[in-house]
């Protein structure tokens, strides 16, 4: 195996043929390291065909693109793009290869470091330059910020927390420089027999303007309903989950917004309930306005909110929708 070069690669996510937006935010974060270590950034796409994808990506961020192609990508296998993006890799591997922290990139990126000899770092969301990028990644349910460093010497397959930077501006007034490759594969032990396609309302959930979403202080299924009431007044909205909510039952895990749920940017979220742990805020703090709901005013999403109500919710929020019906209806008459 050759020594690493100083070239950054971010590993394109992708469903259906069209190219997600994390994808994007993932390169923001990788130029902003490439530009520490005087090292040059290219994307690169694992599907069939890569064409399209490796196209729309140069064309909008006006960086290069590789193009890996095999039949066995055409959904995701984690042995197929194991061995394409190990093929299109060696001899000479790239200093760092960025990954999105997502199931798929959870479920692979481990294992490509494994194959490439690489240190692994996992769910980073920020770094420094200390002779080399040095990233922050929080444990103890986000109590502690952690920095870690791959190994010297070594590449590094590194996982970014989605939400961590806001996607990528071109810097080019032309598009990136576009290379297809052909990778064989090895017969692979897993096939993949299709893909499941998520409820309608996680798919609204990403594109909602106004979320509402409850957290463990709601307390009961039966007192769900002043918070889908209060969504309902809304055009465009949806509502949310925090992960213990999810755990209990008490709403869809395609309804869980954060870390290990979906990264949202609606225009205003109202957190019902919800103290705010890091992997709950990881997945909402690009809203653009943040209203929180809770009986403790020290709870962390209070401190971070743009508007903090120290309320119970059973009494706050049947109170809201009482008010926002009665100025509407001030207003239609």
């Amino acid at each position: 195996m050759g020594e690493p070069t100083e070239e950054i690669w971010v590993l394109a996510e992708h469903a259906e043929g069209i190219v997600q937006p994390v994808t994007y935010e993932v390169l923001a974060f990788a130029d902003k390291v490439a530009g520490t270590i005087g090292g040059r950034t290219c994307v690169v796409v694992v599907g069939h065909p890569a064409g399209p994808m490796a196209g729309q990506i140069a064309r909008r961020t006006g960086c290069d693109v590789i193009g890996v192609e095999n039949e066995a990508a055409r959904v995701y296998s984690n042995e197929a793009y194991r061995d394409l993006i190990r093929a299109a890799a060696l001899p000479n591997p790239p200093r760092y290869l960025f990954v999105p922290h997502t199931t798929t990139g959870w479920d692979l990126a481990p294992a490509l470091a494994v194959d490439l000899g690489a240190s692994s770092l996992s769910g980073v969301c920020g770094f420094v330059s200390e002779g080399g990028p040095v990233f922050h990644r929080r444990i103890l349910n986000g109590k502690i910020l952690q920095d870690v460093r791959p190994v010297e010497g070594r590449h590094a397959v590194v996982t970014v927390l989605p939400g961590t930077e806001s996607p990528y501006v071109s810097k080019e007034d032309r598009p990136g420089i576009v290379r297809i490759v052909g990778k064989e594969t090895r017969e692979t032990k897993a096939r993949v027999l299709g893909t499941v396609e998520p409820p309608p309302s996680s798919v609204r959930l990403r594109e909602a303007e106004v979320i509402v979403a409850a957290g463990r202080g709601v307390g009961s299924a039966e007192n769900l309903a002043c918070v889908h009431e209060l969504a309902g007044l809304f055009k465009r909205s949806a509502v949310g989950a925090s992960r213990p909510l999810c755990d209990m039952g008490l709403l869809p895990l395609s309804c869980q917004v954060g870390m290990t749920g979906q990264t949202v940017s609606p225009r205003l979220y109202i957190a019902c309930g919800i103290s705010g742990a890091v992997q709950h805020t990881m997945g909402m703090k690009n809203a653009d306005l943040v209203v929180a709901v809770n009986t403790d005013r020290n709870a962390p999403l209070c401190r971070e909110a743009h508007y903090a109500v120290v309320a119970d919710l059973h009494e706050f929020v049947p109170l809201l929708v009482e008010k926002i019906r009665a100025f509407r209806g001030r207003r239609s008459e």
